[in-house]
């Protein structure tokens, strides 16, 4: 989604994710509407009289319990398994007291070669940094090598300062966005945005696994700046044949001394070694007709074909709306061809807004339009998913004006696959109505198109106090008393689901629901404003998929409500 490059405060240790604001553009931008970065750096999102230790932000990691017991939530029952393992204490200013650690953003990967072998990883706040005492993200790896039935929790060293972190790896104060893939010869790799709080400093970096995720190599700097006119933001990662591994991501160019934000092209850069050098960094997908991008994903397909997905701004509308883009190319990046998929309907009278950012009826946690990739790795069939709000209220209409203050979200789920040139349209997969479906994800394999997300569904007619209680609208209300609560007569409950297509029929199999109960968002972050970005299902050798995604009711019987990565295990 569309934003100005004010983010506003932050929430907590993690990058903030591409959300969407009304507003003017800077002098120096080309269009009223484009993209914000996700990473939490003060001197790249702070505007005039914010503060990093405002009252918001020191709430990030740790707030009141909205709950009326402290443990509102019935144990796992549907199958789902808590991840996180030793979840600690955030112990680090009085703010953050006696709350568990967060994790958040969740990414998974099987291994093509031994279908028991799954890789998981997170935004990590367990440890705590040094440089800021706080705790903030530093890379972790969930690595199981029985199917999920039990999770062995791996910190992955020297990325950032608190983890061991060399050269300018030292000046790094979190590791976030992890994204993993696995190679044909079952190598993992890793990787993470790297920045600094305080300065400019930012980067890609990957890790490497030769054992099934048990044990890391230290990172190798992908691409690197220490301006303030360019940031790292927002990466992909994929493994092909013969040791090519690709990083794509997305650079913010700020303009001299940040005086507007002139663009934020997809770039890329590739390994021929398993990720130990890289070449081209920086290499253009986006093109120049399309300056404003955000959100990409890249995979190999089976032929060594190199594409990548991403939200643009579309030039016919002079930058008004976005649209799913998909990049191919057959020479290793060197050149990409160009395809629009679809519209997304993720315009400025699309949603309700909470303290400046687009998100759902009685939501405050930011949303975002960006699109989920997926190639089957026999067939070479494309799958790509997103979400976004056509059909509610004014969503799409030509000169729209902003969503009604009384109107209720249908946020829906869809999915276009094919073959280059050869698609199937865009087709409904889930939500709607007043249902809402968020952060999609998508798997191919083993003649299934495989679609995990968010989802009301299931708790839009709860009567479970849990369920109806939110944090008052306004932010500073909703941290300064732990007694505040305001209740609604709609759930603001979610939980967490998939669908299946059956290649060939289109036909959708019953949604499933991977949740044994609707758990309550309004825990952990401030004003409940950040559940992660994005989620993630993949699918084995063995037809087996596997989704893992953010939880907010934490272990229940082992710790407190709190974000933990939970997976599910299922036949689609």
């Amino acid at each position: 989604m569309r934003g100005t490059i004010k983010l506003g405060v932050i929430f907590g240790a993690l990058a903030v994710i591409l959300v969407a604001t009304v507003g003017s553009a800077p002098a120096a931008s080309k269009g009223s509407w484009r993209f914000s970065p996700t990473i939490d750096a003060p001197w790249a999102n702070y505007g005039p009289g914010q503060s990093r230790n405002s009252l918001t932000a020191a709430w990030g990691l740790c707030r009141a319990n909205p709950f009326t017991t402290d443990s509102p939530f019935a144990s796992l029952s549907a199958g789902e398994v808590d991840a996180i393992v030793g979840d600690p204490i955030n112990n680090t200013g009085a703010p953050n007291n006696g709350c568990s650690t967060p994790q958040n953003e969740t990414t998974i990967a099987v291994n093509p070669t031994n279908p028991d072998n799954l890789v998981a990883g997170a935004n990590d706040n367990r440890v705590v940094s040094p440089r800021t005492g706080l705790n903030d993200g530093s890379g972790w790896a969930y690595a199981s090598t029985n199917g999920g039935v039990t999770w062995a929790n791996v910190q992955l060293p020297g990325l950032t300062l608190q983890t061991g972190g060399k050269g300018v790896f030292k000046k790094m104060d979190a590791a976030a966005d992890p994204v993993i893939a696995f190679g044909p010869d079952g190598t993992a790799y890793y990787a993470n945005i790297v920045f600094n709080r305080a300065t400019p400093a930012s980067g890609i970096a990957v890790s490497v696994s030769a054992d099934g995720g048990l044990t890391w190599s230290e990172p190798n700097m992908v691409s690197y700046s220490d301006a303030g006119n360019f940031l790292h933001d927002k990466e992909w990662i994929a493994a092909g044949k013969d040791g090519r591994v690709v990083v794509t991501w997305t650079r913010f160019n700020l303009g001299p001394h940040r005086a507007g934000y002139l663009e934020s092209p997809i770039v890329g850069a590739i390994s021929y070694d398993k990720g130990k050098t890289w070449n081209r960094q920086s290499f253009p997908v986006s093109d120049k007709s399309r300056p404003y991008n955000q959100g990409s994903q890249v995979a190999f397909a089976p032929n060594g074909d190199l594409y990548v997905a991403y939200e643009a701004t579309d030039p016919e509308t002079g930058y008004r709306t976005d649209s799913l883009v998909l990049a191919r190319s057959t020479d290793d990046g060197r050149s990409f061809e160009q395809a629009s998929l679809a519209r997304v309907y993720d315009d400025r009278d699309c949603y309700p807004v909470y303290n400046g950012r687009q998100t759902l009826t009685n939501m405050h946690f930011r949303l975002n339009s960006s699109p989920s990739m997926s190639i089957d790795p026999r067939t070479g069939r494309i799958a790509i998913t997103w979400a976004d709000q056509q059909g509610s209220y004014n969503c799409g209409t030509p000169g729209g004006t902003a969503f009604a203050a009384n109107g209720t979200t249908g946020n829906t789920t869809k999915l276009v696959h094919g073959t280059w040139g050869s698609w199937s349209g865009v087709i409904p997969v889930a939500g709607g109505s007043t249902t809402d479906t968020v952060f999609p994800s998508v798997a191919v394999g083993g003649g299934k198109v495989v679609v995990s997300f968010y989802t009301r569904q299931y708790a839009t007619t709860t009567d479970s106090v849990v369920c109806n209680v939110k944090i008052p609208d306004d932010p500073l209300t909703a941290v300064t008393s732990a007694s505040i609560k305001e209740y609604t007569a709609r759930s603001v409950c979610l939980d967490y689901a998939a669908r299946a297509l059956t290649v060939g029929s289109n036909s959708w199999g019953a949604p499933r629901r991977l949740t044994s109960e609707s758990s309550n968002p309004f825990i952990q972050f401030a004003n409940g404003a950040f559940i992660g970005d994005y989620s993630q299902v993949a699918v084995g050798s063995d037809g087996v998929a596997h989704a893992a995604w953010t939880d907010f009711r934490g272990n229940p019987g082992v710790s407190a409500p709190n974000q933990d990565v939970v997976v599910a295990n299922f036949a689609p």
